[in-house]
């Protein structure tokens, strides 16, 4: 007995194919797709058609846009004043930590812009477990303790009052645990998620968007030195923090009111994945971060010694030679230069990044 069969030629003219057969459904991947991304039939004319993933970026859109703007403002205040260390750590030595050499302060500010990159490794897989609402909400509420905590703070030390809160040794661990720590671990949650939320909105435009973002940087280590150029001599220590804790506080708030997360948290991500070690590009970005790490200890300890400009021309003019002589010698069969370039070129700007804010202050 003959059963009816669907429609399954394009025209009279091509061959048999069953367009309803699995086999000729593609495939995109090694792993499966969501029912919004997989290849359907037009009943019609039988022609595959193919749905747009509803989980692809929307490419901005009002409330995209909106979130732009709420990344804008946490790294307008975040990373805004950790610019502003070149005015604030000359302050410290000036009066708080008169007693301490310029090395040992500058630990205070390093532990800050460590934390703030360094824990974004573990920050990253619980952006994508839990999304950005509780996180960013987290992390704005641990910056301010810290900076609100710096109000408290005596105008200066004394070193003749022995043990106490005026004490230089006190308050090197008091500022070492309130800028250093507190606030450098709620940098860590405020911008990891305000520059790992723009992957929910923009794909092709998602440079554009993060120009965007990191422009706050600039604008907050423009308008934070006036600021405290203007404060410190006028109102003291407390009260110009107290009015940096308002500014900030404000960009913060108006950072958790505009951003908003697209994709629900992916609640089996792990931790730590070791796999990202087989990426070769993963690799040399790798060894050119810890090599910046050593570059920003060693330019310290070097400008202590030859000065902060000529420390600055040197790492600057090492970083040139460094591209001219090993970047542009890089080929497939010498692929160890391109590990050599990463560390030396990674060491060179990371004295650049650490002696840049000191050289602006003096």
């Amino acid at each position: 007995m003959t059963q009816s069969r669907p429609l399954s030629t394009f025209s009279s003219a091509s061959t048999d194919v069953d367009v309803f057969a699995p086999a000729t459904l593609p495939r995109i991947g090694p792993f499966p797709l969501d029912k919004s991304s997989e290849p359907t039939v037009d009943p019609e004319n039988g022609v595959v058609q193919k749905k747009v993933s509803m989980d692809s970026p929307p490419e901005g859109g009002l409330q995209g846009w909106l979130t732009v703007l709420g990344s804008f403002c946490i790294t307008t205040a975040v990373y805004g004043l950790s610019n502003s260390v070149g005015v604030i750590q000359p302050y410290w030595a000036q009066y708080h930590l008169s007693s301490f050499a310029v090395q040992d302060i500058a630990w205070i500010s390093g532990a800050n812009i460590f934390l703030c990159l360094f824990l974004g490794v573990q920050v990253g897989p619980w952006f994508d477990r839990f999304g950005p609402r509780w996180l960013l909400m987290a992390g704005s509420l641990i910056y301010m303790a810290g900076l609100i905590g710096l109000g408290f703070l005596p105008e200066d030390s004394d070193v003749s009052t022995g043990p106490g809160i005026r004490a230089p040794g006190t308050l090197y661990g008091l500022l070492m645990l309130l800028w250093g720590i507190i606030m450098g671990s709620g940098a860590a949650l405020c911008c990891t998620v305000a520059l790992s939320v723009l992957a929910h909105w923009f794909e092709k435009k998602r440079g554009l968007a993060a120009g965007i973002v990191f422009v706050g940087s600039s604008v907050g280590g423009a308008v934070f030195p006036l600021v405290l150029r203007t404060t410190l001599p006028r109102m003291g220590w407390a009260w110009s923090m107290r009015i940096l804790a308002l500014i900030v506080a404000s960009l913060l708030g108006m950072g958790n009111i505009l951003i908003k997360g697209r994709i629900q948290g992916r609640h089996g991500a792990g931790a730590i994945n070791f796999g990202c070690f087989r990426d070769a590009s993963f690799v040399w970005t790798t060894v050119g971060c810890f090599s910046s790490g050593v570059g920003r200890l060693a330019a310290g300890a070097i400008s202590d010694k030859i000065g902060r400009f000529n420390t600055m021309i040197l790492t600057t003019i090492f970083s040139i030679v460094t591209t001219f002589a090993v970047w542009l010698l890089v080929e497939t069969h010498r692929m160890w230069l391109l590990y050599l370039f990463a560390a030396l070129f990674g060491f060179g700007t990371g004295c650049v990044i650490s002696i840049g804010p000191i050289c602006v202050g003096q």
